[in-house]
Protein backbone atom coordinates (compact mmCIF):
# COMPACT_ATOMS: atom_id res chain seq x y z
CA UNK A 1 0.00 0.00 0.00
CA UNK A 2 1.13 3.57 -0.63
CA UNK A 3 2.45 5.63 2.28
CA UNK A 4 0.19 7.35 4.80
CA UNK A 5 0.54 10.80 3.23
CA UNK A 6 -0.55 9.48 -0.16
CA UNK A 7 -3.53 7.66 1.35
CA UNK A 8 -4.63 10.78 3.17
CA UNK A 9 -4.32 12.85 -0.01
CA UNK A 10 -6.63 10.43 -1.84
CA UNK A 11 -9.08 10.00 1.03
CA UNK A 12 -12.80 10.47 0.43
CA UNK A 13 -14.73 12.58 2.90
CA UNK A 14 -18.41 12.79 3.79
CA UNK A 15 -19.48 16.45 3.93
CA UNK A 16 -22.99 16.58 5.37
CA UNK A 17 -23.06 20.24 6.43
CA UNK A 18 -25.93 21.00 4.07
CA UNK A 19 -28.08 18.33 5.72
CA UNK A 20 -27.81 19.99 9.12
CA UNK A 21 -30.07 22.47 10.87
CA UNK A 22 -27.30 25.07 10.68
CA UNK A 23 -27.89 25.14 6.90
CA UNK A 24 -31.55 24.11 6.58
CA UNK A 25 -33.12 25.38 9.76
CA UNK A 26 -35.86 23.20 11.23
CA UNK A 27 -35.81 20.87 8.20
CA UNK A 28 -32.21 19.89 8.90
CA UNK A 29 -30.69 17.42 11.35
CA UNK A 30 -29.26 18.37 14.72
CA UNK A 31 -26.22 16.76 16.34
CA UNK A 32 -28.54 15.52 19.07
CA UNK A 33 -30.79 13.77 16.56
CA UNK A 34 -27.93 12.02 14.77
CA UNK A 35 -26.51 10.92 18.12
CA UNK A 36 -29.89 9.39 18.95
CA UNK A 37 -29.26 6.73 16.30
CA UNK A 38 -26.08 5.49 17.96
CA UNK A 39 -27.71 2.23 19.04
CA UNK A 40 -28.84 1.43 15.49
CA UNK A 41 -25.42 2.39 14.17
CA UNK A 42 -23.73 0.10 16.70
CA UNK A 43 -26.02 -2.77 15.73
CA UNK A 44 -25.30 -2.30 12.03
CA UNK A 45 -21.56 -2.07 12.69
CA UNK A 46 -21.56 -5.27 14.74
CA UNK A 47 -23.51 -7.16 12.09
CA UNK A 48 -20.93 -6.33 9.44
CA UNK A 49 -17.99 -6.99 11.75
CA UNK A 50 -19.33 -10.37 12.84
CA UNK A 51 -20.26 -11.57 9.36
CA UNK A 52 -17.31 -10.45 7.27
CA UNK A 53 -16.31 -13.03 4.71
CA UNK A 54 -19.29 -15.34 5.27
CA UNK A 55 -20.21 -16.82 1.92
CA UNK A 56 -23.67 -17.92 3.02
CA UNK A 57 -24.55 -14.25 3.67
CA UNK A 58 -22.89 -13.07 0.45
CA UNK A 59 -20.32 -11.14 2.48
CA UNK A 60 -17.31 -12.66 0.73
CA UNK A 61 -16.65 -9.33 -1.01
CA UNK A 62 -15.34 -7.87 2.25
CA UNK A 63 -12.16 -9.96 1.98
CA UNK A 64 -11.36 -9.32 -1.69
CA UNK A 65 -8.70 -6.66 -0.97
CA UNK A 66 -6.72 -9.20 1.05
CA UNK A 67 -7.05 -12.73 -0.34
CA UNK A 68 -6.15 -12.49 -4.03
CA UNK A 69 -2.36 -12.08 -4.21
CA UNK A 70 -1.78 -15.07 -6.50
CA UNK A 71 -4.89 -14.34 -8.57
CA UNK A 72 -3.83 -10.73 -9.12
CA UNK A 73 -0.38 -11.84 -10.31
CA UNK A 74 -2.00 -14.29 -12.74
CA UNK A 75 -4.44 -11.64 -14.00
CA UNK A 76 -1.63 -9.18 -14.61
CA UNK A 77 0.30 -11.75 -16.63
CA UNK A 78 -2.79 -12.68 -18.65
CA UNK A 79 -3.60 -9.02 -19.28
CA UNK A 80 -0.10 -8.39 -20.63
CA UNK A 81 -0.56 -11.23 -23.13
CA UNK A 82 -3.97 -9.93 -24.18
CA UNK A 83 -2.64 -6.42 -24.70
CA UNK A 84 0.09 -7.78 -26.98
CA UNK A 85 -1.95 -10.39 -28.84
CA UNK A 86 -5.40 -8.87 -29.43
CA UNK A 87 -6.79 -5.70 -30.99
CA UNK A 88 -10.14 -5.96 -29.18
CA UNK A 89 -11.35 -7.10 -25.76
CA UNK A 90 -15.05 -7.83 -25.30
CA UNK A 91 -16.83 -8.65 -22.04
CA UNK A 92 -19.95 -10.78 -22.42
CA UNK A 93 -21.97 -10.45 -19.23
CA UNK A 94 -25.04 -8.85 -17.72
CA UNK A 95 -25.94 -7.05 -14.49
CA UNK A 96 -23.04 -6.55 -12.11
CA UNK A 97 -20.78 -8.57 -14.40
CA UNK A 98 -21.13 -5.77 -16.95
CA UNK A 99 -21.74 -2.72 -14.77
CA UNK A 100 -18.53 -3.10 -12.76
CA UNK A 101 -16.18 -3.20 -15.76
CA UNK A 102 -18.14 -0.36 -17.40
CA UNK A 103 -17.79 1.74 -14.24
CA UNK A 104 -14.02 1.27 -13.99
CA UNK A 105 -13.57 1.88 -17.72
CA UNK A 106 -15.62 5.07 -17.67
CA UNK A 107 -14.14 6.42 -14.44
CA UNK A 108 -10.47 5.64 -14.93
CA UNK A 109 -9.82 5.60 -18.68
CA UNK A 110 -9.60 8.32 -21.30
CA UNK A 111 -13.09 9.51 -22.21
CA UNK A 112 -12.40 8.61 -25.85
CA UNK A 113 -10.28 5.54 -25.13
CA UNK A 114 -11.43 3.49 -28.12
CA UNK A 115 -10.85 6.40 -30.49
CA UNK A 116 -7.24 6.92 -29.45
CA UNK A 117 -4.55 5.82 -31.93
CA UNK A 118 -3.00 2.46 -31.07
CA UNK A 119 0.31 3.95 -29.92
CA UNK A 120 -1.41 6.25 -27.46
CA UNK A 121 -4.02 3.74 -26.26
CA UNK A 122 -1.43 0.94 -25.79
CA UNK A 123 -4.11 -1.70 -25.39
CA UNK A 124 -7.04 -3.35 -27.15
CA UNK A 125 -10.26 -1.51 -27.87
CA UNK A 126 -12.82 -2.31 -25.18
CA UNK A 127 -16.48 -3.27 -25.39
CA UNK A 128 -19.01 -4.60 -22.87
CA UNK A 129 -22.02 -6.38 -24.35
CA UNK A 130 -24.79 -6.81 -21.78
CA UNK A 131 -27.79 -7.09 -24.05
CA UNK A 132 -29.02 -9.73 -26.49
CA UNK A 133 -30.39 -7.07 -28.83
CA UNK A 134 -29.44 -8.53 -32.25
CA UNK A 135 -28.85 -5.05 -33.67
CA UNK A 136 -26.29 -4.38 -30.96
CA UNK A 137 -24.43 -7.63 -31.67
CA UNK A 138 -24.60 -7.04 -35.42
CA UNK A 139 -23.16 -3.55 -35.01
CA UNK A 140 -20.41 -4.79 -32.70
CA UNK A 141 -19.32 -7.23 -35.39
CA UNK A 142 -19.04 -4.29 -37.79
CA UNK A 143 -16.31 -2.67 -35.65
CA UNK A 144 -14.33 -5.69 -34.43
CA UNK A 145 -12.58 -8.61 -36.08
CA UNK A 146 -13.60 -11.67 -33.99
CA UNK A 147 -10.36 -13.45 -34.89
CA UNK A 148 -8.41 -10.58 -33.29
CA UNK A 149 -10.70 -10.35 -30.25
CA UNK A 150 -10.43 -11.82 -26.78
CA UNK A 151 -13.90 -12.56 -25.40
CA UNK A 152 -14.33 -12.67 -21.61
CA UNK A 153 -17.51 -14.64 -20.88
CA UNK A 154 -18.78 -13.93 -17.35
CA UNK A 155 -21.43 -16.07 -15.68
CA UNK A 156 -21.28 -17.78 -12.29
CA UNK A 157 -23.62 -20.59 -13.32
CA UNK A 158 -23.04 -20.59 -17.05
CA UNK A 159 -26.83 -20.55 -17.28
CA UNK A 160 -27.38 -16.81 -17.64
CA UNK A 161 -29.56 -16.80 -20.73
CA UNK A 162 -28.43 -13.47 -22.18
CA UNK A 163 -24.73 -14.18 -21.70
CA UNK A 164 -24.92 -17.73 -23.01
CA UNK A 165 -26.88 -16.57 -26.07
CA UNK A 166 -24.08 -14.11 -26.79
CA UNK A 167 -21.50 -16.86 -26.28
CA UNK A 168 -23.26 -19.17 -28.75
CA UNK A 169 -23.27 -16.44 -31.40
CA UNK A 170 -19.58 -15.68 -30.90
CA UNK A 171 -18.47 -19.31 -30.67
CA UNK A 172 -20.28 -20.07 -33.93
CA UNK A 173 -18.57 -17.14 -35.68
CA UNK A 174 -15.13 -18.13 -34.38
CA UNK A 175 -15.62 -21.79 -35.28
CA UNK A 176 -16.64 -20.92 -38.83
CA UNK A 177 -13.56 -18.70 -39.08
CA UNK A 178 -11.36 -21.66 -38.17
CA UNK A 179 -10.33 -20.28 -34.78
CA UNK A 180 -9.38 -22.59 -31.91
CA UNK A 181 -11.97 -21.33 -29.44
CA UNK A 182 -9.86 -21.62 -26.34
CA UNK A 183 -7.32 -19.22 -27.87
CA UNK A 184 -9.85 -16.36 -27.98
CA UNK A 185 -11.92 -17.09 -24.88
CA UNK A 186 -11.55 -16.47 -21.16
CA UNK A 187 -14.26 -17.64 -18.77
CA UNK A 188 -15.09 -16.12 -15.39
CA UNK A 189 -17.36 -18.58 -13.62
CA UNK A 190 -17.72 -21.08 -10.77
CA UNK A 191 -14.71 -23.06 -9.64
CA UNK A 192 -16.17 -26.52 -10.18
CA UNK A 193 -19.69 -26.57 -11.58
CA UNK A 194 -21.84 -24.96 -14.24
CA UNK A 195 -22.12 -24.86 -18.01
CA UNK A 196 -18.97 -22.83 -18.64
CA UNK A 197 -16.91 -25.35 -16.69
CA UNK A 198 -18.33 -28.12 -18.90
CA UNK A 199 -17.72 -26.10 -22.06
CA UNK A 200 -14.14 -25.40 -21.00
CA UNK A 201 -13.52 -29.10 -20.50
CA UNK A 202 -15.03 -29.95 -23.87
CA UNK A 203 -12.75 -27.42 -25.57
CA UNK A 204 -9.62 -28.79 -23.96
CA UNK A 205 -9.32 -26.22 -21.20
CA UNK A 206 -10.27 -22.56 -21.61
CA UNK A 207 -8.37 -20.06 -19.47
CA UNK A 208 -10.75 -19.44 -16.56
CA UNK A 209 -11.07 -17.31 -13.46
CA UNK A 210 -13.32 -17.96 -10.48
CA UNK A 211 -16.15 -15.74 -9.32
CA UNK A 212 -15.89 -16.55 -5.62
CA UNK A 213 -18.77 -17.92 -3.59
CA UNK A 214 -20.25 -15.22 -1.41
CA UNK A 215 -19.59 -12.46 -3.93
CA UNK A 216 -22.76 -11.27 -5.64
CA UNK A 217 -22.66 -9.80 -9.12
CA UNK A 218 -23.14 -6.23 -7.94
CA UNK A 219 -20.24 -6.66 -5.52
CA UNK A 220 -17.85 -8.33 -7.94
CA UNK A 221 -15.75 -5.47 -9.32
CA UNK A 222 -12.81 -6.28 -7.03
CA UNK A 223 -12.93 -9.96 -8.04
CA UNK A 224 -11.66 -11.34 -11.38
CA UNK A 225 -14.96 -10.15 -12.90
CA UNK A 226 -13.70 -6.59 -12.72
CA UNK A 227 -9.97 -7.00 -12.21
CA UNK A 228 -9.26 -8.73 -15.54
CA UNK A 229 -10.93 -6.08 -17.75
CA UNK A 230 -9.34 -3.34 -15.63
CA UNK A 231 -5.87 -4.84 -16.04
CA UNK A 232 -6.38 -5.22 -19.79
CA UNK A 233 -7.24 -1.51 -19.88
CA UNK A 234 -3.98 -0.67 -18.14
CA UNK A 235 -5.55 0.18 -14.78
CA UNK A 236 -3.30 -0.57 -11.79
CA UNK A 237 -5.34 -3.27 -10.09
CA UNK A 238 -2.93 -3.54 -7.17
CA UNK A 239 -3.52 0.14 -6.42
CA UNK A 240 -7.26 -0.44 -6.85
CA UNK A 241 -7.22 -3.16 -4.19
CA UNK A 242 -4.94 -1.12 -1.95
CA UNK A 243 -7.44 1.72 -2.10
CA UNK A 244 -10.21 -0.66 -1.16
CA UNK A 245 -8.15 -1.96 1.78
CA UNK A 246 -7.54 1.61 2.98
CA UNK A 247 -11.24 2.44 2.77
CA UNK A 248 -11.99 -0.80 4.61
CA UNK A 249 -9.62 0.32 7.36
CA UNK A 250 -11.52 3.59 7.70
CA UNK A 251 -14.83 1.74 7.75
CA UNK A 252 -13.70 -0.52 10.60
CA UNK A 253 -13.79 2.41 13.02
CA UNK A 254 -16.58 2.10 15.58
CA UNK A 255 -17.08 5.85 15.91
CA UNK A 256 -19.71 6.65 13.28
CA UNK A 257 -18.33 10.15 12.79
CA UNK A 258 -15.01 8.66 11.71
CA UNK A 259 -16.51 5.82 9.66
CA UNK A 260 -17.66 7.15 6.24
CA UNK A 261 -19.84 4.13 5.40
CA UNK A 262 -21.56 4.07 8.79
CA UNK A 263 -22.11 7.83 8.84
CA UNK A 264 -23.57 7.75 5.33
CA UNK A 265 -25.92 4.96 6.42
CA UNK A 266 -27.09 6.93 9.47
CA UNK A 267 -27.71 10.03 7.35
CA UNK A 268 -29.74 8.03 4.83
CA UNK A 269 -31.68 6.33 7.63
CA UNK A 270 -32.54 9.69 9.19
CA UNK A 271 -33.58 11.11 5.82
CA UNK A 272 -35.83 8.12 5.13
CA UNK A 273 -37.59 8.61 8.45
CA UNK A 274 -38.40 12.10 7.21
CA UNK A 275 -39.90 10.69 4.01
CA UNK A 276 -36.87 11.46 1.88
CA UNK A 277 -36.17 7.96 0.61
CA UNK A 278 -34.55 8.73 -2.75
CA UNK A 279 -30.81 9.41 -2.95
CA UNK A 280 -29.31 10.94 -6.08
CA UNK A 281 -25.59 11.12 -6.86
CA UNK A 282 -24.79 14.02 -9.18
CA UNK A 283 -21.04 14.13 -9.86
CA UNK A 284 -20.16 16.97 -12.18
CA UNK A 285 -17.62 14.86 -14.00
CA UNK A 286 -18.23 12.99 -17.24
CA UNK A 287 -15.96 10.17 -16.07
CA UNK A 288 -18.13 9.60 -13.01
Amino acid sequence: MKNKAYCESMRLTVDYNNMMASALGEKGFTDKRLASYSAQAKQAYQYVAENRGKDELYMGWTELPYNQKEIVADIKATARKIRKQFKYFVVLGIGGSALGPIMAYTALCHLHYNDLPDKKRKGPKFFVEDNVDPVRMHDLLDVIDPKKTCFNVVSKSGATSETMAQYLVISDILTKAGVDLKENLIFTTDAKKGNLVKISQSLGGVKSYVLPDGVGGRFSQLSPVGLLPAAVLGIDITALLDGAAYMDKLCKQKNMYKNPALLSAVLQYAAMLDGKNIGVMMPYSDNL
